[in-house]
């Protein structure tokens, strides 16, 4: 196979497409950008292959470089353009770009296989569909599954603070963002949202569960509620329940092991299917392990692992791809008309997914993740002694959430202090990540004080301090700012 070489426009002109932009290029977009919530900040390119650090340029042509602790929304875990997988993508191009859906390509194939060989618990050896958008996509694949292989069910479960796309179906199936959404989603009659397990804000008052788990005397309380609505105070006999099993958007909140045990159990009684969402916990992103289902069971002998598990964020290699993966005892299947698109066998995302997962274990980019996601949250607690505003520290791995608070006794969110923080973050060359609005139903802003720490997994000793040394600085800069 050749080289690819341009035939119609020059290496120049192609190399022009993505090397830079000016202000008068910039401000021409803004003139045709549906979307007004783009940044000020250009990325431009890695800072070198597989690095956590991105060259960036502001408005005026200015250029800086940036560690991004946000990883691009949570997908980039070998960094900014990683070798392997563009030169798998390379590769790639060279043979096929689009092939429709029920076309069979060696990348699907081998990564199909992959992920069954690789999934948690019940789920080892099950069946995976694709598609080329995400998780939102994903789990509405998930509920279609669920809604054929239950026979007419077509109720859910799902959970306050949770998050699961912004489809007109997904965006009911996640928490409401009032007010700042102007449509009302569709199908709210078919979803019942149920209480999460939020330790450290528990509603029965237990004041001792932090650091992402569970008060020592809780009882559980909250599972009491959530059985309830499973064994009949929903409005239909549900077909499944989904929840992520820590919520990311919704706050980095854990649900506790102990929690996704019971719940396993109710709904292995009462024949629901449990659907994890782990499209932000999967690929080693909290640890030495796949997904946080899998860590669960290797360290606390928990087999937690639910009917169906989706996939998004890190597991195309930094491509679009979104996964599901249903238990080999789902005999159920999808027809043609049941779940397709006509870009969902992409055969380059397919191709960087699994060059992203052979690197990560080749490497033990996992072991690298949890050691420097030790060091981090080591660091901010000990910082956490000198700043009150610290209120609670959650990992695991490099899924880090800090809660900021105006008071530890009364642990009123400071959503404030973490607006500024945002703001300020890119003057020290970070960027930080922040939780989604909780909103009252008039638009009242709640809360959105978690400040979320979640680089590439490849960081370097040398990054996790300047990251810990630096968010430091945007924390004192921030404090004083919203004294002022």
């Amino acid at each position: 196979m050749k080289d690819i070489e341009p035939k119609v426009l020059s290496k120049e002109e192609l190399r022009r497409i993505s090397q830079g932009i000016n202000g008068e290029e910039i401000l021409e977009f803004q003139k045709h950008s549906l979307n007004n919530f783009v940044e000020p900040l250009t990325p431009i390119e890695a800072k070198e292959p597989g690095s956590p650090w991105v060259k960036v340029q502001d408005e005026e042509g200015n250029m800086k470089d940036i560690l991004d602790c946000t990883s691009m929304n949570w997908a980039l875990a070998l960094g900014f353009a990683h070798p392997d997988v563009n030169y798998a993508a390379m590769e790639q191009m060279k043979r096929l770009t689009h092939v429709r859906y029920n076309c069979l390509t060696p990348a699907r194939a081998k990564l199909a296989n992959k992920l069954a060989e690789i999934a948690p618990g019940k789920l080892k050896g099950g069946k995976v569909a694709f598609n080329n958008e995400g998780g939102g996509l994903a789990n509405e694949a998930a509920m279609k599954l669920a809604m054929i292989a239950s026979r007419g069910s077509d109720h859910f479960g799902t959970f306050w603070h949770g998050y699961h796309g912004s489809s007109l179906v997904t965006a009911t199936l996640s928490q409401p963002i009032h007010a700042v959404t102007r449509f009302d989603s569709f199908a709210a009659g078919h979803f019942t949202r149920m209480p999460q397990p939020y330790c450290y804000r528990c509603m029965w008052n237990y004041k001792n569960g932090s650091d992402g788990k569970k008060d020592p005397e809780c009882n559980l309380e909250c599972f009491t509620v959530v059985e309830k609505y499973i064994k009949g105070m929903a409005p239909r006999q549900m077909a499944g329940v989904i929840l992520e099993p820590i919520q990311g958007a919704g706050g980095h909140i854990p649900f506790p092991p102990e929690f996704l045990k019971e719940l396993k159990q109710i709904c292995k009684e009462e024949k629901i299917f449990l659907i994890y969402d782990e499209c932000q916990t999967c690929m080693w992103r909290t640890g030495k392990y796949f997904t946080v289902t899998e860590r669960y069971k290797e360290e606390l002998g928990l087999d937690v692992s639910p009917d169906m598990m989706t996939f998004t964020k890190a597991i195309g290699g930094g491509l679009p791809l979104g996964v599901l993966i249903a238990s080999p005892k789902v005999r159920k299947t999808f027809t043609p008309t049941e779940e397709h698109t006509t870009f969902s066998s992409d055969p380059v995302a397919l191709a960087t997914g699994l060059a992203a997962i052979k690197v990560i274990e080749k490497e033990k980019i996992g072991e690298n993740c949890e050691k420097r996601g030790k060091f981090i949250t080591k660091r901010l607690k000990e910082m956490q002694e000198d700043y009150e505003v610290m209120g609670d520290i959650r990992g695991p791995g490099l899924f880090i959430g800090i809660e900021m608070v105006k008071d530890r006794e009364t642990r009123e969110p400071f959503t404030e202090l973490v607006e500024e923080m945002i703001q300020l973050a890119p003057d020290y060359n970070l960027y930080l990540g922040e939780s989604m609005p909780i909103l009252s139903a008039k638009g009242e802003l709640l809360m959105r004080n978690l400040v979320k720490i979640k680089p590439p997994l490849v960081i370097t000793e040398e990054d996790a301090e300047f990251i810990v040394e630096n968010f430091e600085k945007v924390l004192k800069k921030a404090l004083n700012k919203v004294k002022e």
